[in-house]
């Protein structure tokens, strides 16, 4: 079987289409199983970006499926991750089970509807546990009161508890020696996350779990929603397959992969990385201002087949330097792209000035008047000069003007409607 996971189909940059990534990697997932003769493909979690994605992301992900098993007989088990919708991904359920696609995007009221014999119930030769991303209302019960310290032991017990009852649905599978795998989307605790792509499942990471809340009872534990491939404890038993494109600068230099896993004689027999090819390369570079015109001339990142996108993070840039435009300049007619440019400050943020505390009843009165919190914001920064703190003034003016008038315009709307 292939596991796979965190596909966010949808997926931008910025403003910048993923698109074209995801349309080879999935060209490249069904040469996978056609030549590796996959039997099985898992998909745990985080196939959409957004819970409503766009019409190209949908469309790319059923043209994927209809052409994976027009080319092959592989069975497809896919679970929602905290990024999808399971009203989205369970629409055509009905329809994807009788082409040999199971879709589980919530977690259902008997727990035995997760268990998925492959390749059917009458000849099985692996038996999956489909547990998708599982939400807080499913794992605990919420009371007044409670602190982060008995939120975070309800969270771990509620998800040790699903998959305990989980294991103990696979009892008569095993004991007919089927072999037993388990999805899931979730942090383990000592994952490497990748902070600019990742979003916490539960606050604050609570929902962290240790690689005892997994029953030995699974020989496969195959995870999303860490972007990087890693294990998890001291085997190949938990592992994570890591998202296939980089997702964002702060996965700029991960390895991407796939795992193949190997299953025979009731149980796994071995599991490797298959490695893919990143179409497009992100990089990240810090650059002193003075060295601007040097580095973005002279060095370029390593090469893909699609155009790499940069981000180039400015130190130490003079006050007032319209340092964006700089950096598109020295970049003209190089084989990269600069998508972002950071501006980085020596000395840190700076505290922002607040009026005379007489003025204020309360932090409420403050934040009805953005522009006043703005006027502050500027009177801390001293290396601005009258010019420009004046060109700052106006275009914020301008953005709540605009602001506001499309919030009119959406009040409205809302009242024509109804």
């Amino acid at each position: 079987m292939l596991h796979t996971a965190d596909w966010h189909l949808g997926k931008t940059l910025g403003d910048l289409s993923r698109h074209e990534e995801h349309r080879r990697f999935l060209a490249f997932l069904i040469d996978a199983v056609h030549g590796h003769d996959i039997d099985a493909v898992v998909v745990s979690g985080d196939i959409f970006d957004s819970a409503y994605p766009p019409q190209s992301a949908l469309t790319l992900y059923y043209e994927f499926l209809h052409d994976l098993r027009r080319r092959t007989k592989a069975s497809v088990i896919l679970t929602a991750g905290n990024h999808d919708s399971p009203a989205v991904l369970e629409a055509p359920r009905g329809i994807l089970s009788n082409m040999g696609i199971h879709v589980i995007g919530h977690l259902p009221k008997k727990l035995r509807e997760t268990v998925i014999p492959l390749p059917n119930a009458e000849s099985p030769q692996l038996v999956v546990v489909a547990l998708p991303f599982l939400r807080d209302r499913e794992l605990r019960e919420g009371g007044i009161g409670q602190g982060a310290e008995e939120i975070r032991k309800n969270l771990t017990e509620g998800i040790r508890r699903v998959h305990s009852q989980a294991a103990h649905q696979t009892m008569d599978w095993r004991k007919r020696g089927i072999p037993v795998l388990a999805m899931g989307h979730l942090t383990a605790a000592g994952g490497s996350i990748c902070p600019e792509s990742e979003r916490e499942i539960h606050i604050g990471g609570l929902g962290a779990v240790g690689e005892d809340a997994f029953p030995t009872e699974f020989d496969y534990v195959a995870l999303g929603h860490l972007h990087r491939p890693q294990k998890v404890g001291p085997n190949d038993r938990i592992r994570y397959s890591g998202s296939p494109i980089p997702l964002s600068f702060s996965e700029a230099s991960d390895v991407k992969e796939m795992r193949v896993v190997d299953f025979g004689e009731g149980r796994r027999v071995g599991c490797h990385a298959l490695r893919l090819d990143v179409q497009r390369r992100l990089a990240q570079w810090r650059i002193p201002y003075e060295q601007l015109a040097l580095h973005l001339k002279e060095k370029q990142p390593p090469p893909s087949p699609l155009t790499p996108w940069l981000e180039v993070i400015v130190e130490n840039a003079p006050p007032g330097e319209a340092v964006f435009q700089r950096v598109q300049e020295y970049a003209a007619g190089r084989p990269f792209e600069v998508v972002r440019v950071l501006n980085q400050r020596p000395q840190g943020a700076v505290p922002l000035q607040l009026p005379d505390a007489a003025e204020l009843t309360d932090a409420t009165t403050l934040l009805e008047s953005p522009e006043r919190v703005f006027d502050c914001r500027l009177s801390s920064e001293a290396n601005l000069n009258d010019e420009d703190r004046a060109a700052l003034q106006t275009a914020f003016r301008e953005l709540l003007e605009l602001h506001e008038d499309r919030a009119r315009m959406a009040e409205g709307n809302t009242l024509a409607a109804t």
